[in-house]
């Protein structure tokens, strides 16, 4: 008789552990793993533990399928498709479920793991489930225990082709280009969350996800200003202030898109920007990212722009006490609570993420760059913090201060994933300092 499970090690986030791939008799083959819990450590790295638990796991499965059994009288039931109450729901309910703000999971990453889901995620995976995973026909009558790898291929291949779709006033859906690739994974992560949730908690015994791919990412690099460009763009005429503002505050201080929303006067004090508000449409004002908060300097070229800002918002706080018939020889302050950027529609909040979008384009434009040729380059309102890394770099900043004054949570993200040293290299000038390097050592 074959032995009912092996021990395997897994890389995980939380480092190595040991999982126990259970025989299945019907296929021939250990199809299902399970996570013992012991981490691979030691010199003798914890196996007698680990085959313990799985002992265990495995006990505990054939408890449960031994009670399926007697409640359904269905000697062929497989342990994926266990009598709970998950298992035997529709699976698009338990996905529109699932992605709610007082859903199990949401209760458990707020009050146990003290990582709450932000309302903006959770929204954006239920209107996935709407948009992305419903039409499937593949769903249609499926429960959770019944969902299988081979669904999941199938869908997978459904996917990769989906278009997006945008929903006019009217109600009509405009369909556009195929889900980028990255997009279709986050659809397909929709899935895999809810599913790996009910794989944890026993209510499903078989993970369909196990050994399942994503969609292959192309991920082209972001692009960046050289360093003529940036320098350009500082001394060209300014059609639009706060357009500017958005330009500078990432080419020249890092600052992400929210962190510029976020931004109020009472942040900037003696040269120095406080970053420790990040503005987002669903959330409001909470913290930055990875609670970066941190300090920046401020050059003189930005405090130019500032200043040019905050004389506009005192002028039309002058103009509204003058209309609400207040005399003007009171004080004429703004409030440290008030946005840098504030809405000219909507008073008391930040300008739109439209208006990042349609300014950074406009600037580009206007510095020599179409829009076709953004798009080839891959610029966007983000390549501006992207533009503050690199040419940060390339003035002799380490990395360590680079990484500091970016808020990243580690230099590897600031020299992997933001430098982009090779775009900007003047490649005449390095030839230049490469040639005269070794014809004055010959000559000499």
């Amino acid at each position: 008789m074959r032995y009912p499970f092996t021990l395997v090690k897994i890389k995980s986030r939380n480092g190595t552990i040991w999982h126990a791939r259970f025989w299945d008799e019907s296929l021939q083959k250990y199809a299902h793993s399970r996570s013992t819990g012991i981490p691979v450590e030691g010199k003798k790295e914890r196996r007698r533990e680990a085959e313990e638990a799985a002992r265990k796991i495995y006990d505990e499965l054939i408890v449960s399928l031994s009670h399926a059994v007697t409640s359904t009288g269905n000697p062929d039931l497989t342990p994926l498709q266990t009598n709970s109450d998950i298992s035997q729901m529709p699976l698009i309910q338990y996905l529109e479920n699932f992605w709610t703000p007082t859903s199990d999971y949401a209760n458990f990453k707020r009050d146990v793991e003290k990582n709450p889901l932000t309302p903006y995620y959770i929204k954006m995976n239920h209107d996935d489930v709407r948009r992305h995973i419903e039409p499937f026909p593949g769903f249609t009558g499926l429960t959770v225990g019944t969902l299988t790898k081979a669904v999941l291929l199938k869908y997978l291949i459904w996917l990769a082709g989906r278009k997006t779709q945008r929903r006019k006033k009217n109600g009509t859906i405009i369909e556009g280009e195929t889900l980028s690739s990255r997009r279709a994974n986050s659809v397909l992560q929709s899935i895999r969350v809810a599913i790996r949730w009910a794989v944890d908690n026993d209510e499903i015994l078989i993970d369909p996800f196990h050994k399942l791919g994503e969609v292959k990412e192309s991920i082209k690099e972001k692009g960046v200003l050289t360093l003529e460009e940036r320098n350009t763009l500082i001394n060209m005429a300014m059609p639009d202030y706060r357009i500017r503002l958005v330009m500078l505050l990432g080419c020249l201080c890092g600052l992400r898109r929210g962190e510029i929303r976020g931004l109020q006067w009472g942040d900037i004090e003696n040269g120095i920007i406080y970053v420790q508000h990040n503005y987002q449409d669903q959330d409001g004002l909470k913290m930055p990212k990875y609670n970066s908060v941190r300090k920046v300097p401020v050059p003189a070229v930005v405090q130019t722009v500032l200043d040019i800002a905050k004389e506009k918002a005192l002028c039309e706080k002058a103009n509204e006490m003058t209309k609400l018939g207040i005399s003007n020889e009171m004080a004429i302050t703004i409030s440290p609570e008030s946005f840098v950027l504030e809405s000219s529609k909507f008073k008391g909040k930040p300008v739109s993420n439209n208006f990042f979008r349609r300014g950074v384009t406009l600037e580009l434009v206007n510095l020599g760059i179409s829009e076709s040729q953004q798009k080839e380059r891959v610029l966007t309102c983000h390549s501006m913090r992207h533009t503050f890394v690199t040419l940060a770099q390339l003035s002799g900043i380490p990395d360590v201060i680079v990484s500091a004054l970016a808020g990243h949570k580690s230099v590897i993200i600031t020299k992997k994933t933001y430098s982009h040293v090779t775009q900007v290299i003047n490649f005449d000038e390095a030839r230049t300092k490469i040639e005269n390097s070794y014809m004055n050592k010959k000559t000499a």
